[in-house]
């Protein structure tokens, strides 16, 4: 056999070899959790490294409140060893949760938020027909503080699973702690100086944030639904008597109404995405546009 097409077969033979190598964990045979926000999964996947694939059920763009998983999703959400919860009362959990665990009776499920002091508030979602009020707050992750017990409690549900490797999950997440660190000093920094001041969102999830750095929040919504003429007329008021510059809007949601109070306060309008997989320059951005 000529010597060319020896050192092309041998070529073959390696490249497969290679590749064969490179694959021994393949998503397929990957073991996975799953997660109900871009936020969580950031935090996951520091965390887990290469041992876990980390399934977010609820996609970029959507909102978490009224999403309805896909039925590739649920498909998804069998091969998972565990759920990991954002906790408090988000739209999609509280509807969805049940079914999930009735689903995946075997498939533990740990509370992101454990040991957070949440806020109540009148958080309100539609949902299949239904209208739903409660008094959590669940949008925990808008403040850094928070998502540091978050990562911890990611890490003991990661340790209790795969307990031979929690000397590994427990490396990863002291990294990620300091890199939590790291922004919660920009975001103090930013922040600090602006204790009292008052900034509006259409959709109140900037709640924790705002209660770690003593400012004020006014929220255009109003029980999940676009506020009254009147009701709009008061929250303007309340802004101008607060000295409110920004008004914040959520990329998921309809700027319309935004647009209107903002024209009424001269102020302006910044799209945000506490929804962001990115959380850490998010969450600086949004701490630059108050600050400004």
């Amino acid at each position: 056999m000529p010597t060319r097409i020896l050192h092309i077969i041998a070529l073959v033979v390696l490249t497969v070899m290679l590749a064969t190598s490179c694959n021994t964990n393949t998503p397929d045979d990957q073991r996975v959790v799953s997660v109900t926000i871009l936020p969580q999964k950031y935090l996951a996947e520091q965390i887990a490294g290469s041992r876990f694939k980390v399934n977010c059920v609820v996609p970029a763009n959507s909102n978490p409140e009224a999403y309805d998983p896909t039925p590739m999703q649920l498909v998804e959400l069998d091969k998972s060893e565990a759920y990991l919860r954002v906790g408090g009362m988000l739209g999609f959990e509280v509807a969805w949760m049940d079914r999930i665990v009735q689903n995946n009776p075997d498939m533990p499920v740990y509370d992101t938020s454990r040991g957070i002091d949440m806020l109540t508030t009148t958080h309100c979602h539609e949902h299949g027909g239904m209208h739903e009020c409660n008094a959590i707050d669940p949008h925990t992750w808008s403040s850094p503080r928070n998502v540091r017990i978050m990562a911890h409690n990611i890490c003991s549900a990661l340790s209790e699973i795969d307990s031979e490797y929690a000397g590994y999950y427990e490396d990863n997440c002291a990294r990620l702690i300091q890199r939590i660190d790291s922004v919660e000093r920009v975001v103090s920094n930013l922040l600090e100086p602006c204790r009292g001041t008052a900034f509006a969102i259409y959709h109140p999830s900037l709640s924790y944030l705002a209660r770690d750095y003593g400012l004020l929040q006014l929220s255009l919504e109003n029980m999940g639904k676009e506020n009254s003429a009147l009701a709009l007329k008061k929250t303007v008021d309340e802004a101008i008597d607060n000295g409110v510059r920004v008004v914040f809007v959520q990329q998921e949601f309809n700027p319309r109404q935004v647009e209107t109070f903002a024209r009424e306060l001269d102020a302006e309008v910044i799209t945000i995405n506490p929804l962001n997989y990115d959380w850490a320059t998010e969450i600086i951005n949004i701490a630059h546009a108050i600050a400004r």
